[in-house]
């Protein structure tokens, strides 16, 4: 059995429903509230870190931060002297089918261009933070929620939590990987586990990037989603669900690199939105906050 389905299960359904007299469970924040005739067992939807010390949001184990991916690209730049001047020849001019142009004497008609060279480069040539140097470093966040009141499961899909970052300034160009760890429990205390969870990526000044294609999945996907940016952009991530099986609780941490992308705010969004303020009315608390920290 998962952390989640341990920990939140049993400490709400089953604490909390045996002291049916006792007002509630935990802090005004995550108020739970229990009658001797119906408990409506709730925790209203909740961002954090692990610093903020919530025993029920264990993280998982941390994987090893790496640098950006940055591949290799080539250019082609100018032959230039040793004066810094561009190195020019006569080259033959041709019309838009590739033939010669001559003119009236039916001489090749030339002109002068500049010599061009193709040259390689590696992500240290980069005009941001060389990636040769630059240190990543992995922070995480947890999305926190649980709602049994109706013991039934709730069946949401596609997007589901919107997650706002701030791209630093002097990053290297290349692929910032969004990592997504869901722990999911349904209404009879189950953990359940995705069939795939795909991690979503920031690409930061390195051209398009393509959606994740999932139309072709036919467990349950947790999955990111892919953006293109560049250095000071504001962007929108968002965590997915597809064939949901149906669920009453979940821990979802997503980790990032934090030199690079500095966290904004979170929030629900989708089809889950209206679930997320169901249960934060039925709790008793207000809609759940946003935070920068």
């Amino acid at each position: 059995m998962k952390t989640l389905t341990k920990r939140i299960i049993a400490v709400f359904a089953v604490v909390c429903v045996a002291m049916s007299s006792f007002a509630g469970c935990g802090d005004k924040k995550k108020s739970s509230s229990v009658s001797s005739d119906d408990a409506t067992m709730q925790y209203p939807l909740e961002f954090g870190k692990a610093e903020d010390g919530n025993a029920l949001a264990t993280a998982p184990a941390e994987e090893t931060t790496s640098a950006p991916v940055v591949e290799d690209t080539t250019e082609i730049e100018d032959v230039t002297d040793a004066d810094g001047q561009p190195v020019t020849e006569a080259a033959v001019v041709t019309d838009a089918e590739g033939a010669t142009v001559t003119d009236d004497s039916g001489a090749a008609v030339t002109e002068m261009v500049n010599v061009t060279t193709v040259v390689k480069k590696s992500g240290s040539d980069s005009t941001t933070t060389p990636a040769a140097k630059y240190e990543s470093k992995q922070d995480g966040r947890y999305a926190m929620w649980l709602d049994i009141s109706k013991d039934e499961n709730f069946f949401f899909e596609g997007d589901f939590l919107h997650i706002v970052f701030k791209v630093k300034e002097n990053i290297p160009d290349g692929d910032y990987k969004i990592r997504i760890s869901p722990d999911l429990s349904d209404v009879a205390g189950t953990a359940v586990y995705p069939s795939k969870v795909i991690d979503g990526t920031v690409r930061v000044t390195k051209g398009t990037i393509e959606d994740i294609d999932v139309s072709g999945e036919t467990g349950m996907v947790f999955y990111g989603n892919n953006v293109a940016c560049k250095q000071g952009d504001t962007v929108d991530c968002y965590i997915n669900i597809k064939n949901n099986s149906g669920l009453v609780a979940f821990v979802i941490w997503f980790y990032f690199d934090s030199n690079a992308l500095e966290f904004v705010s979170a929030e629900a969004s989708g089809e889950y939105q209206k679930i997320a303020r169901d249960t934060e009315v039925g709790a008793g608390g207000k809609a759940a906050a946003t935070t920068a920290e």
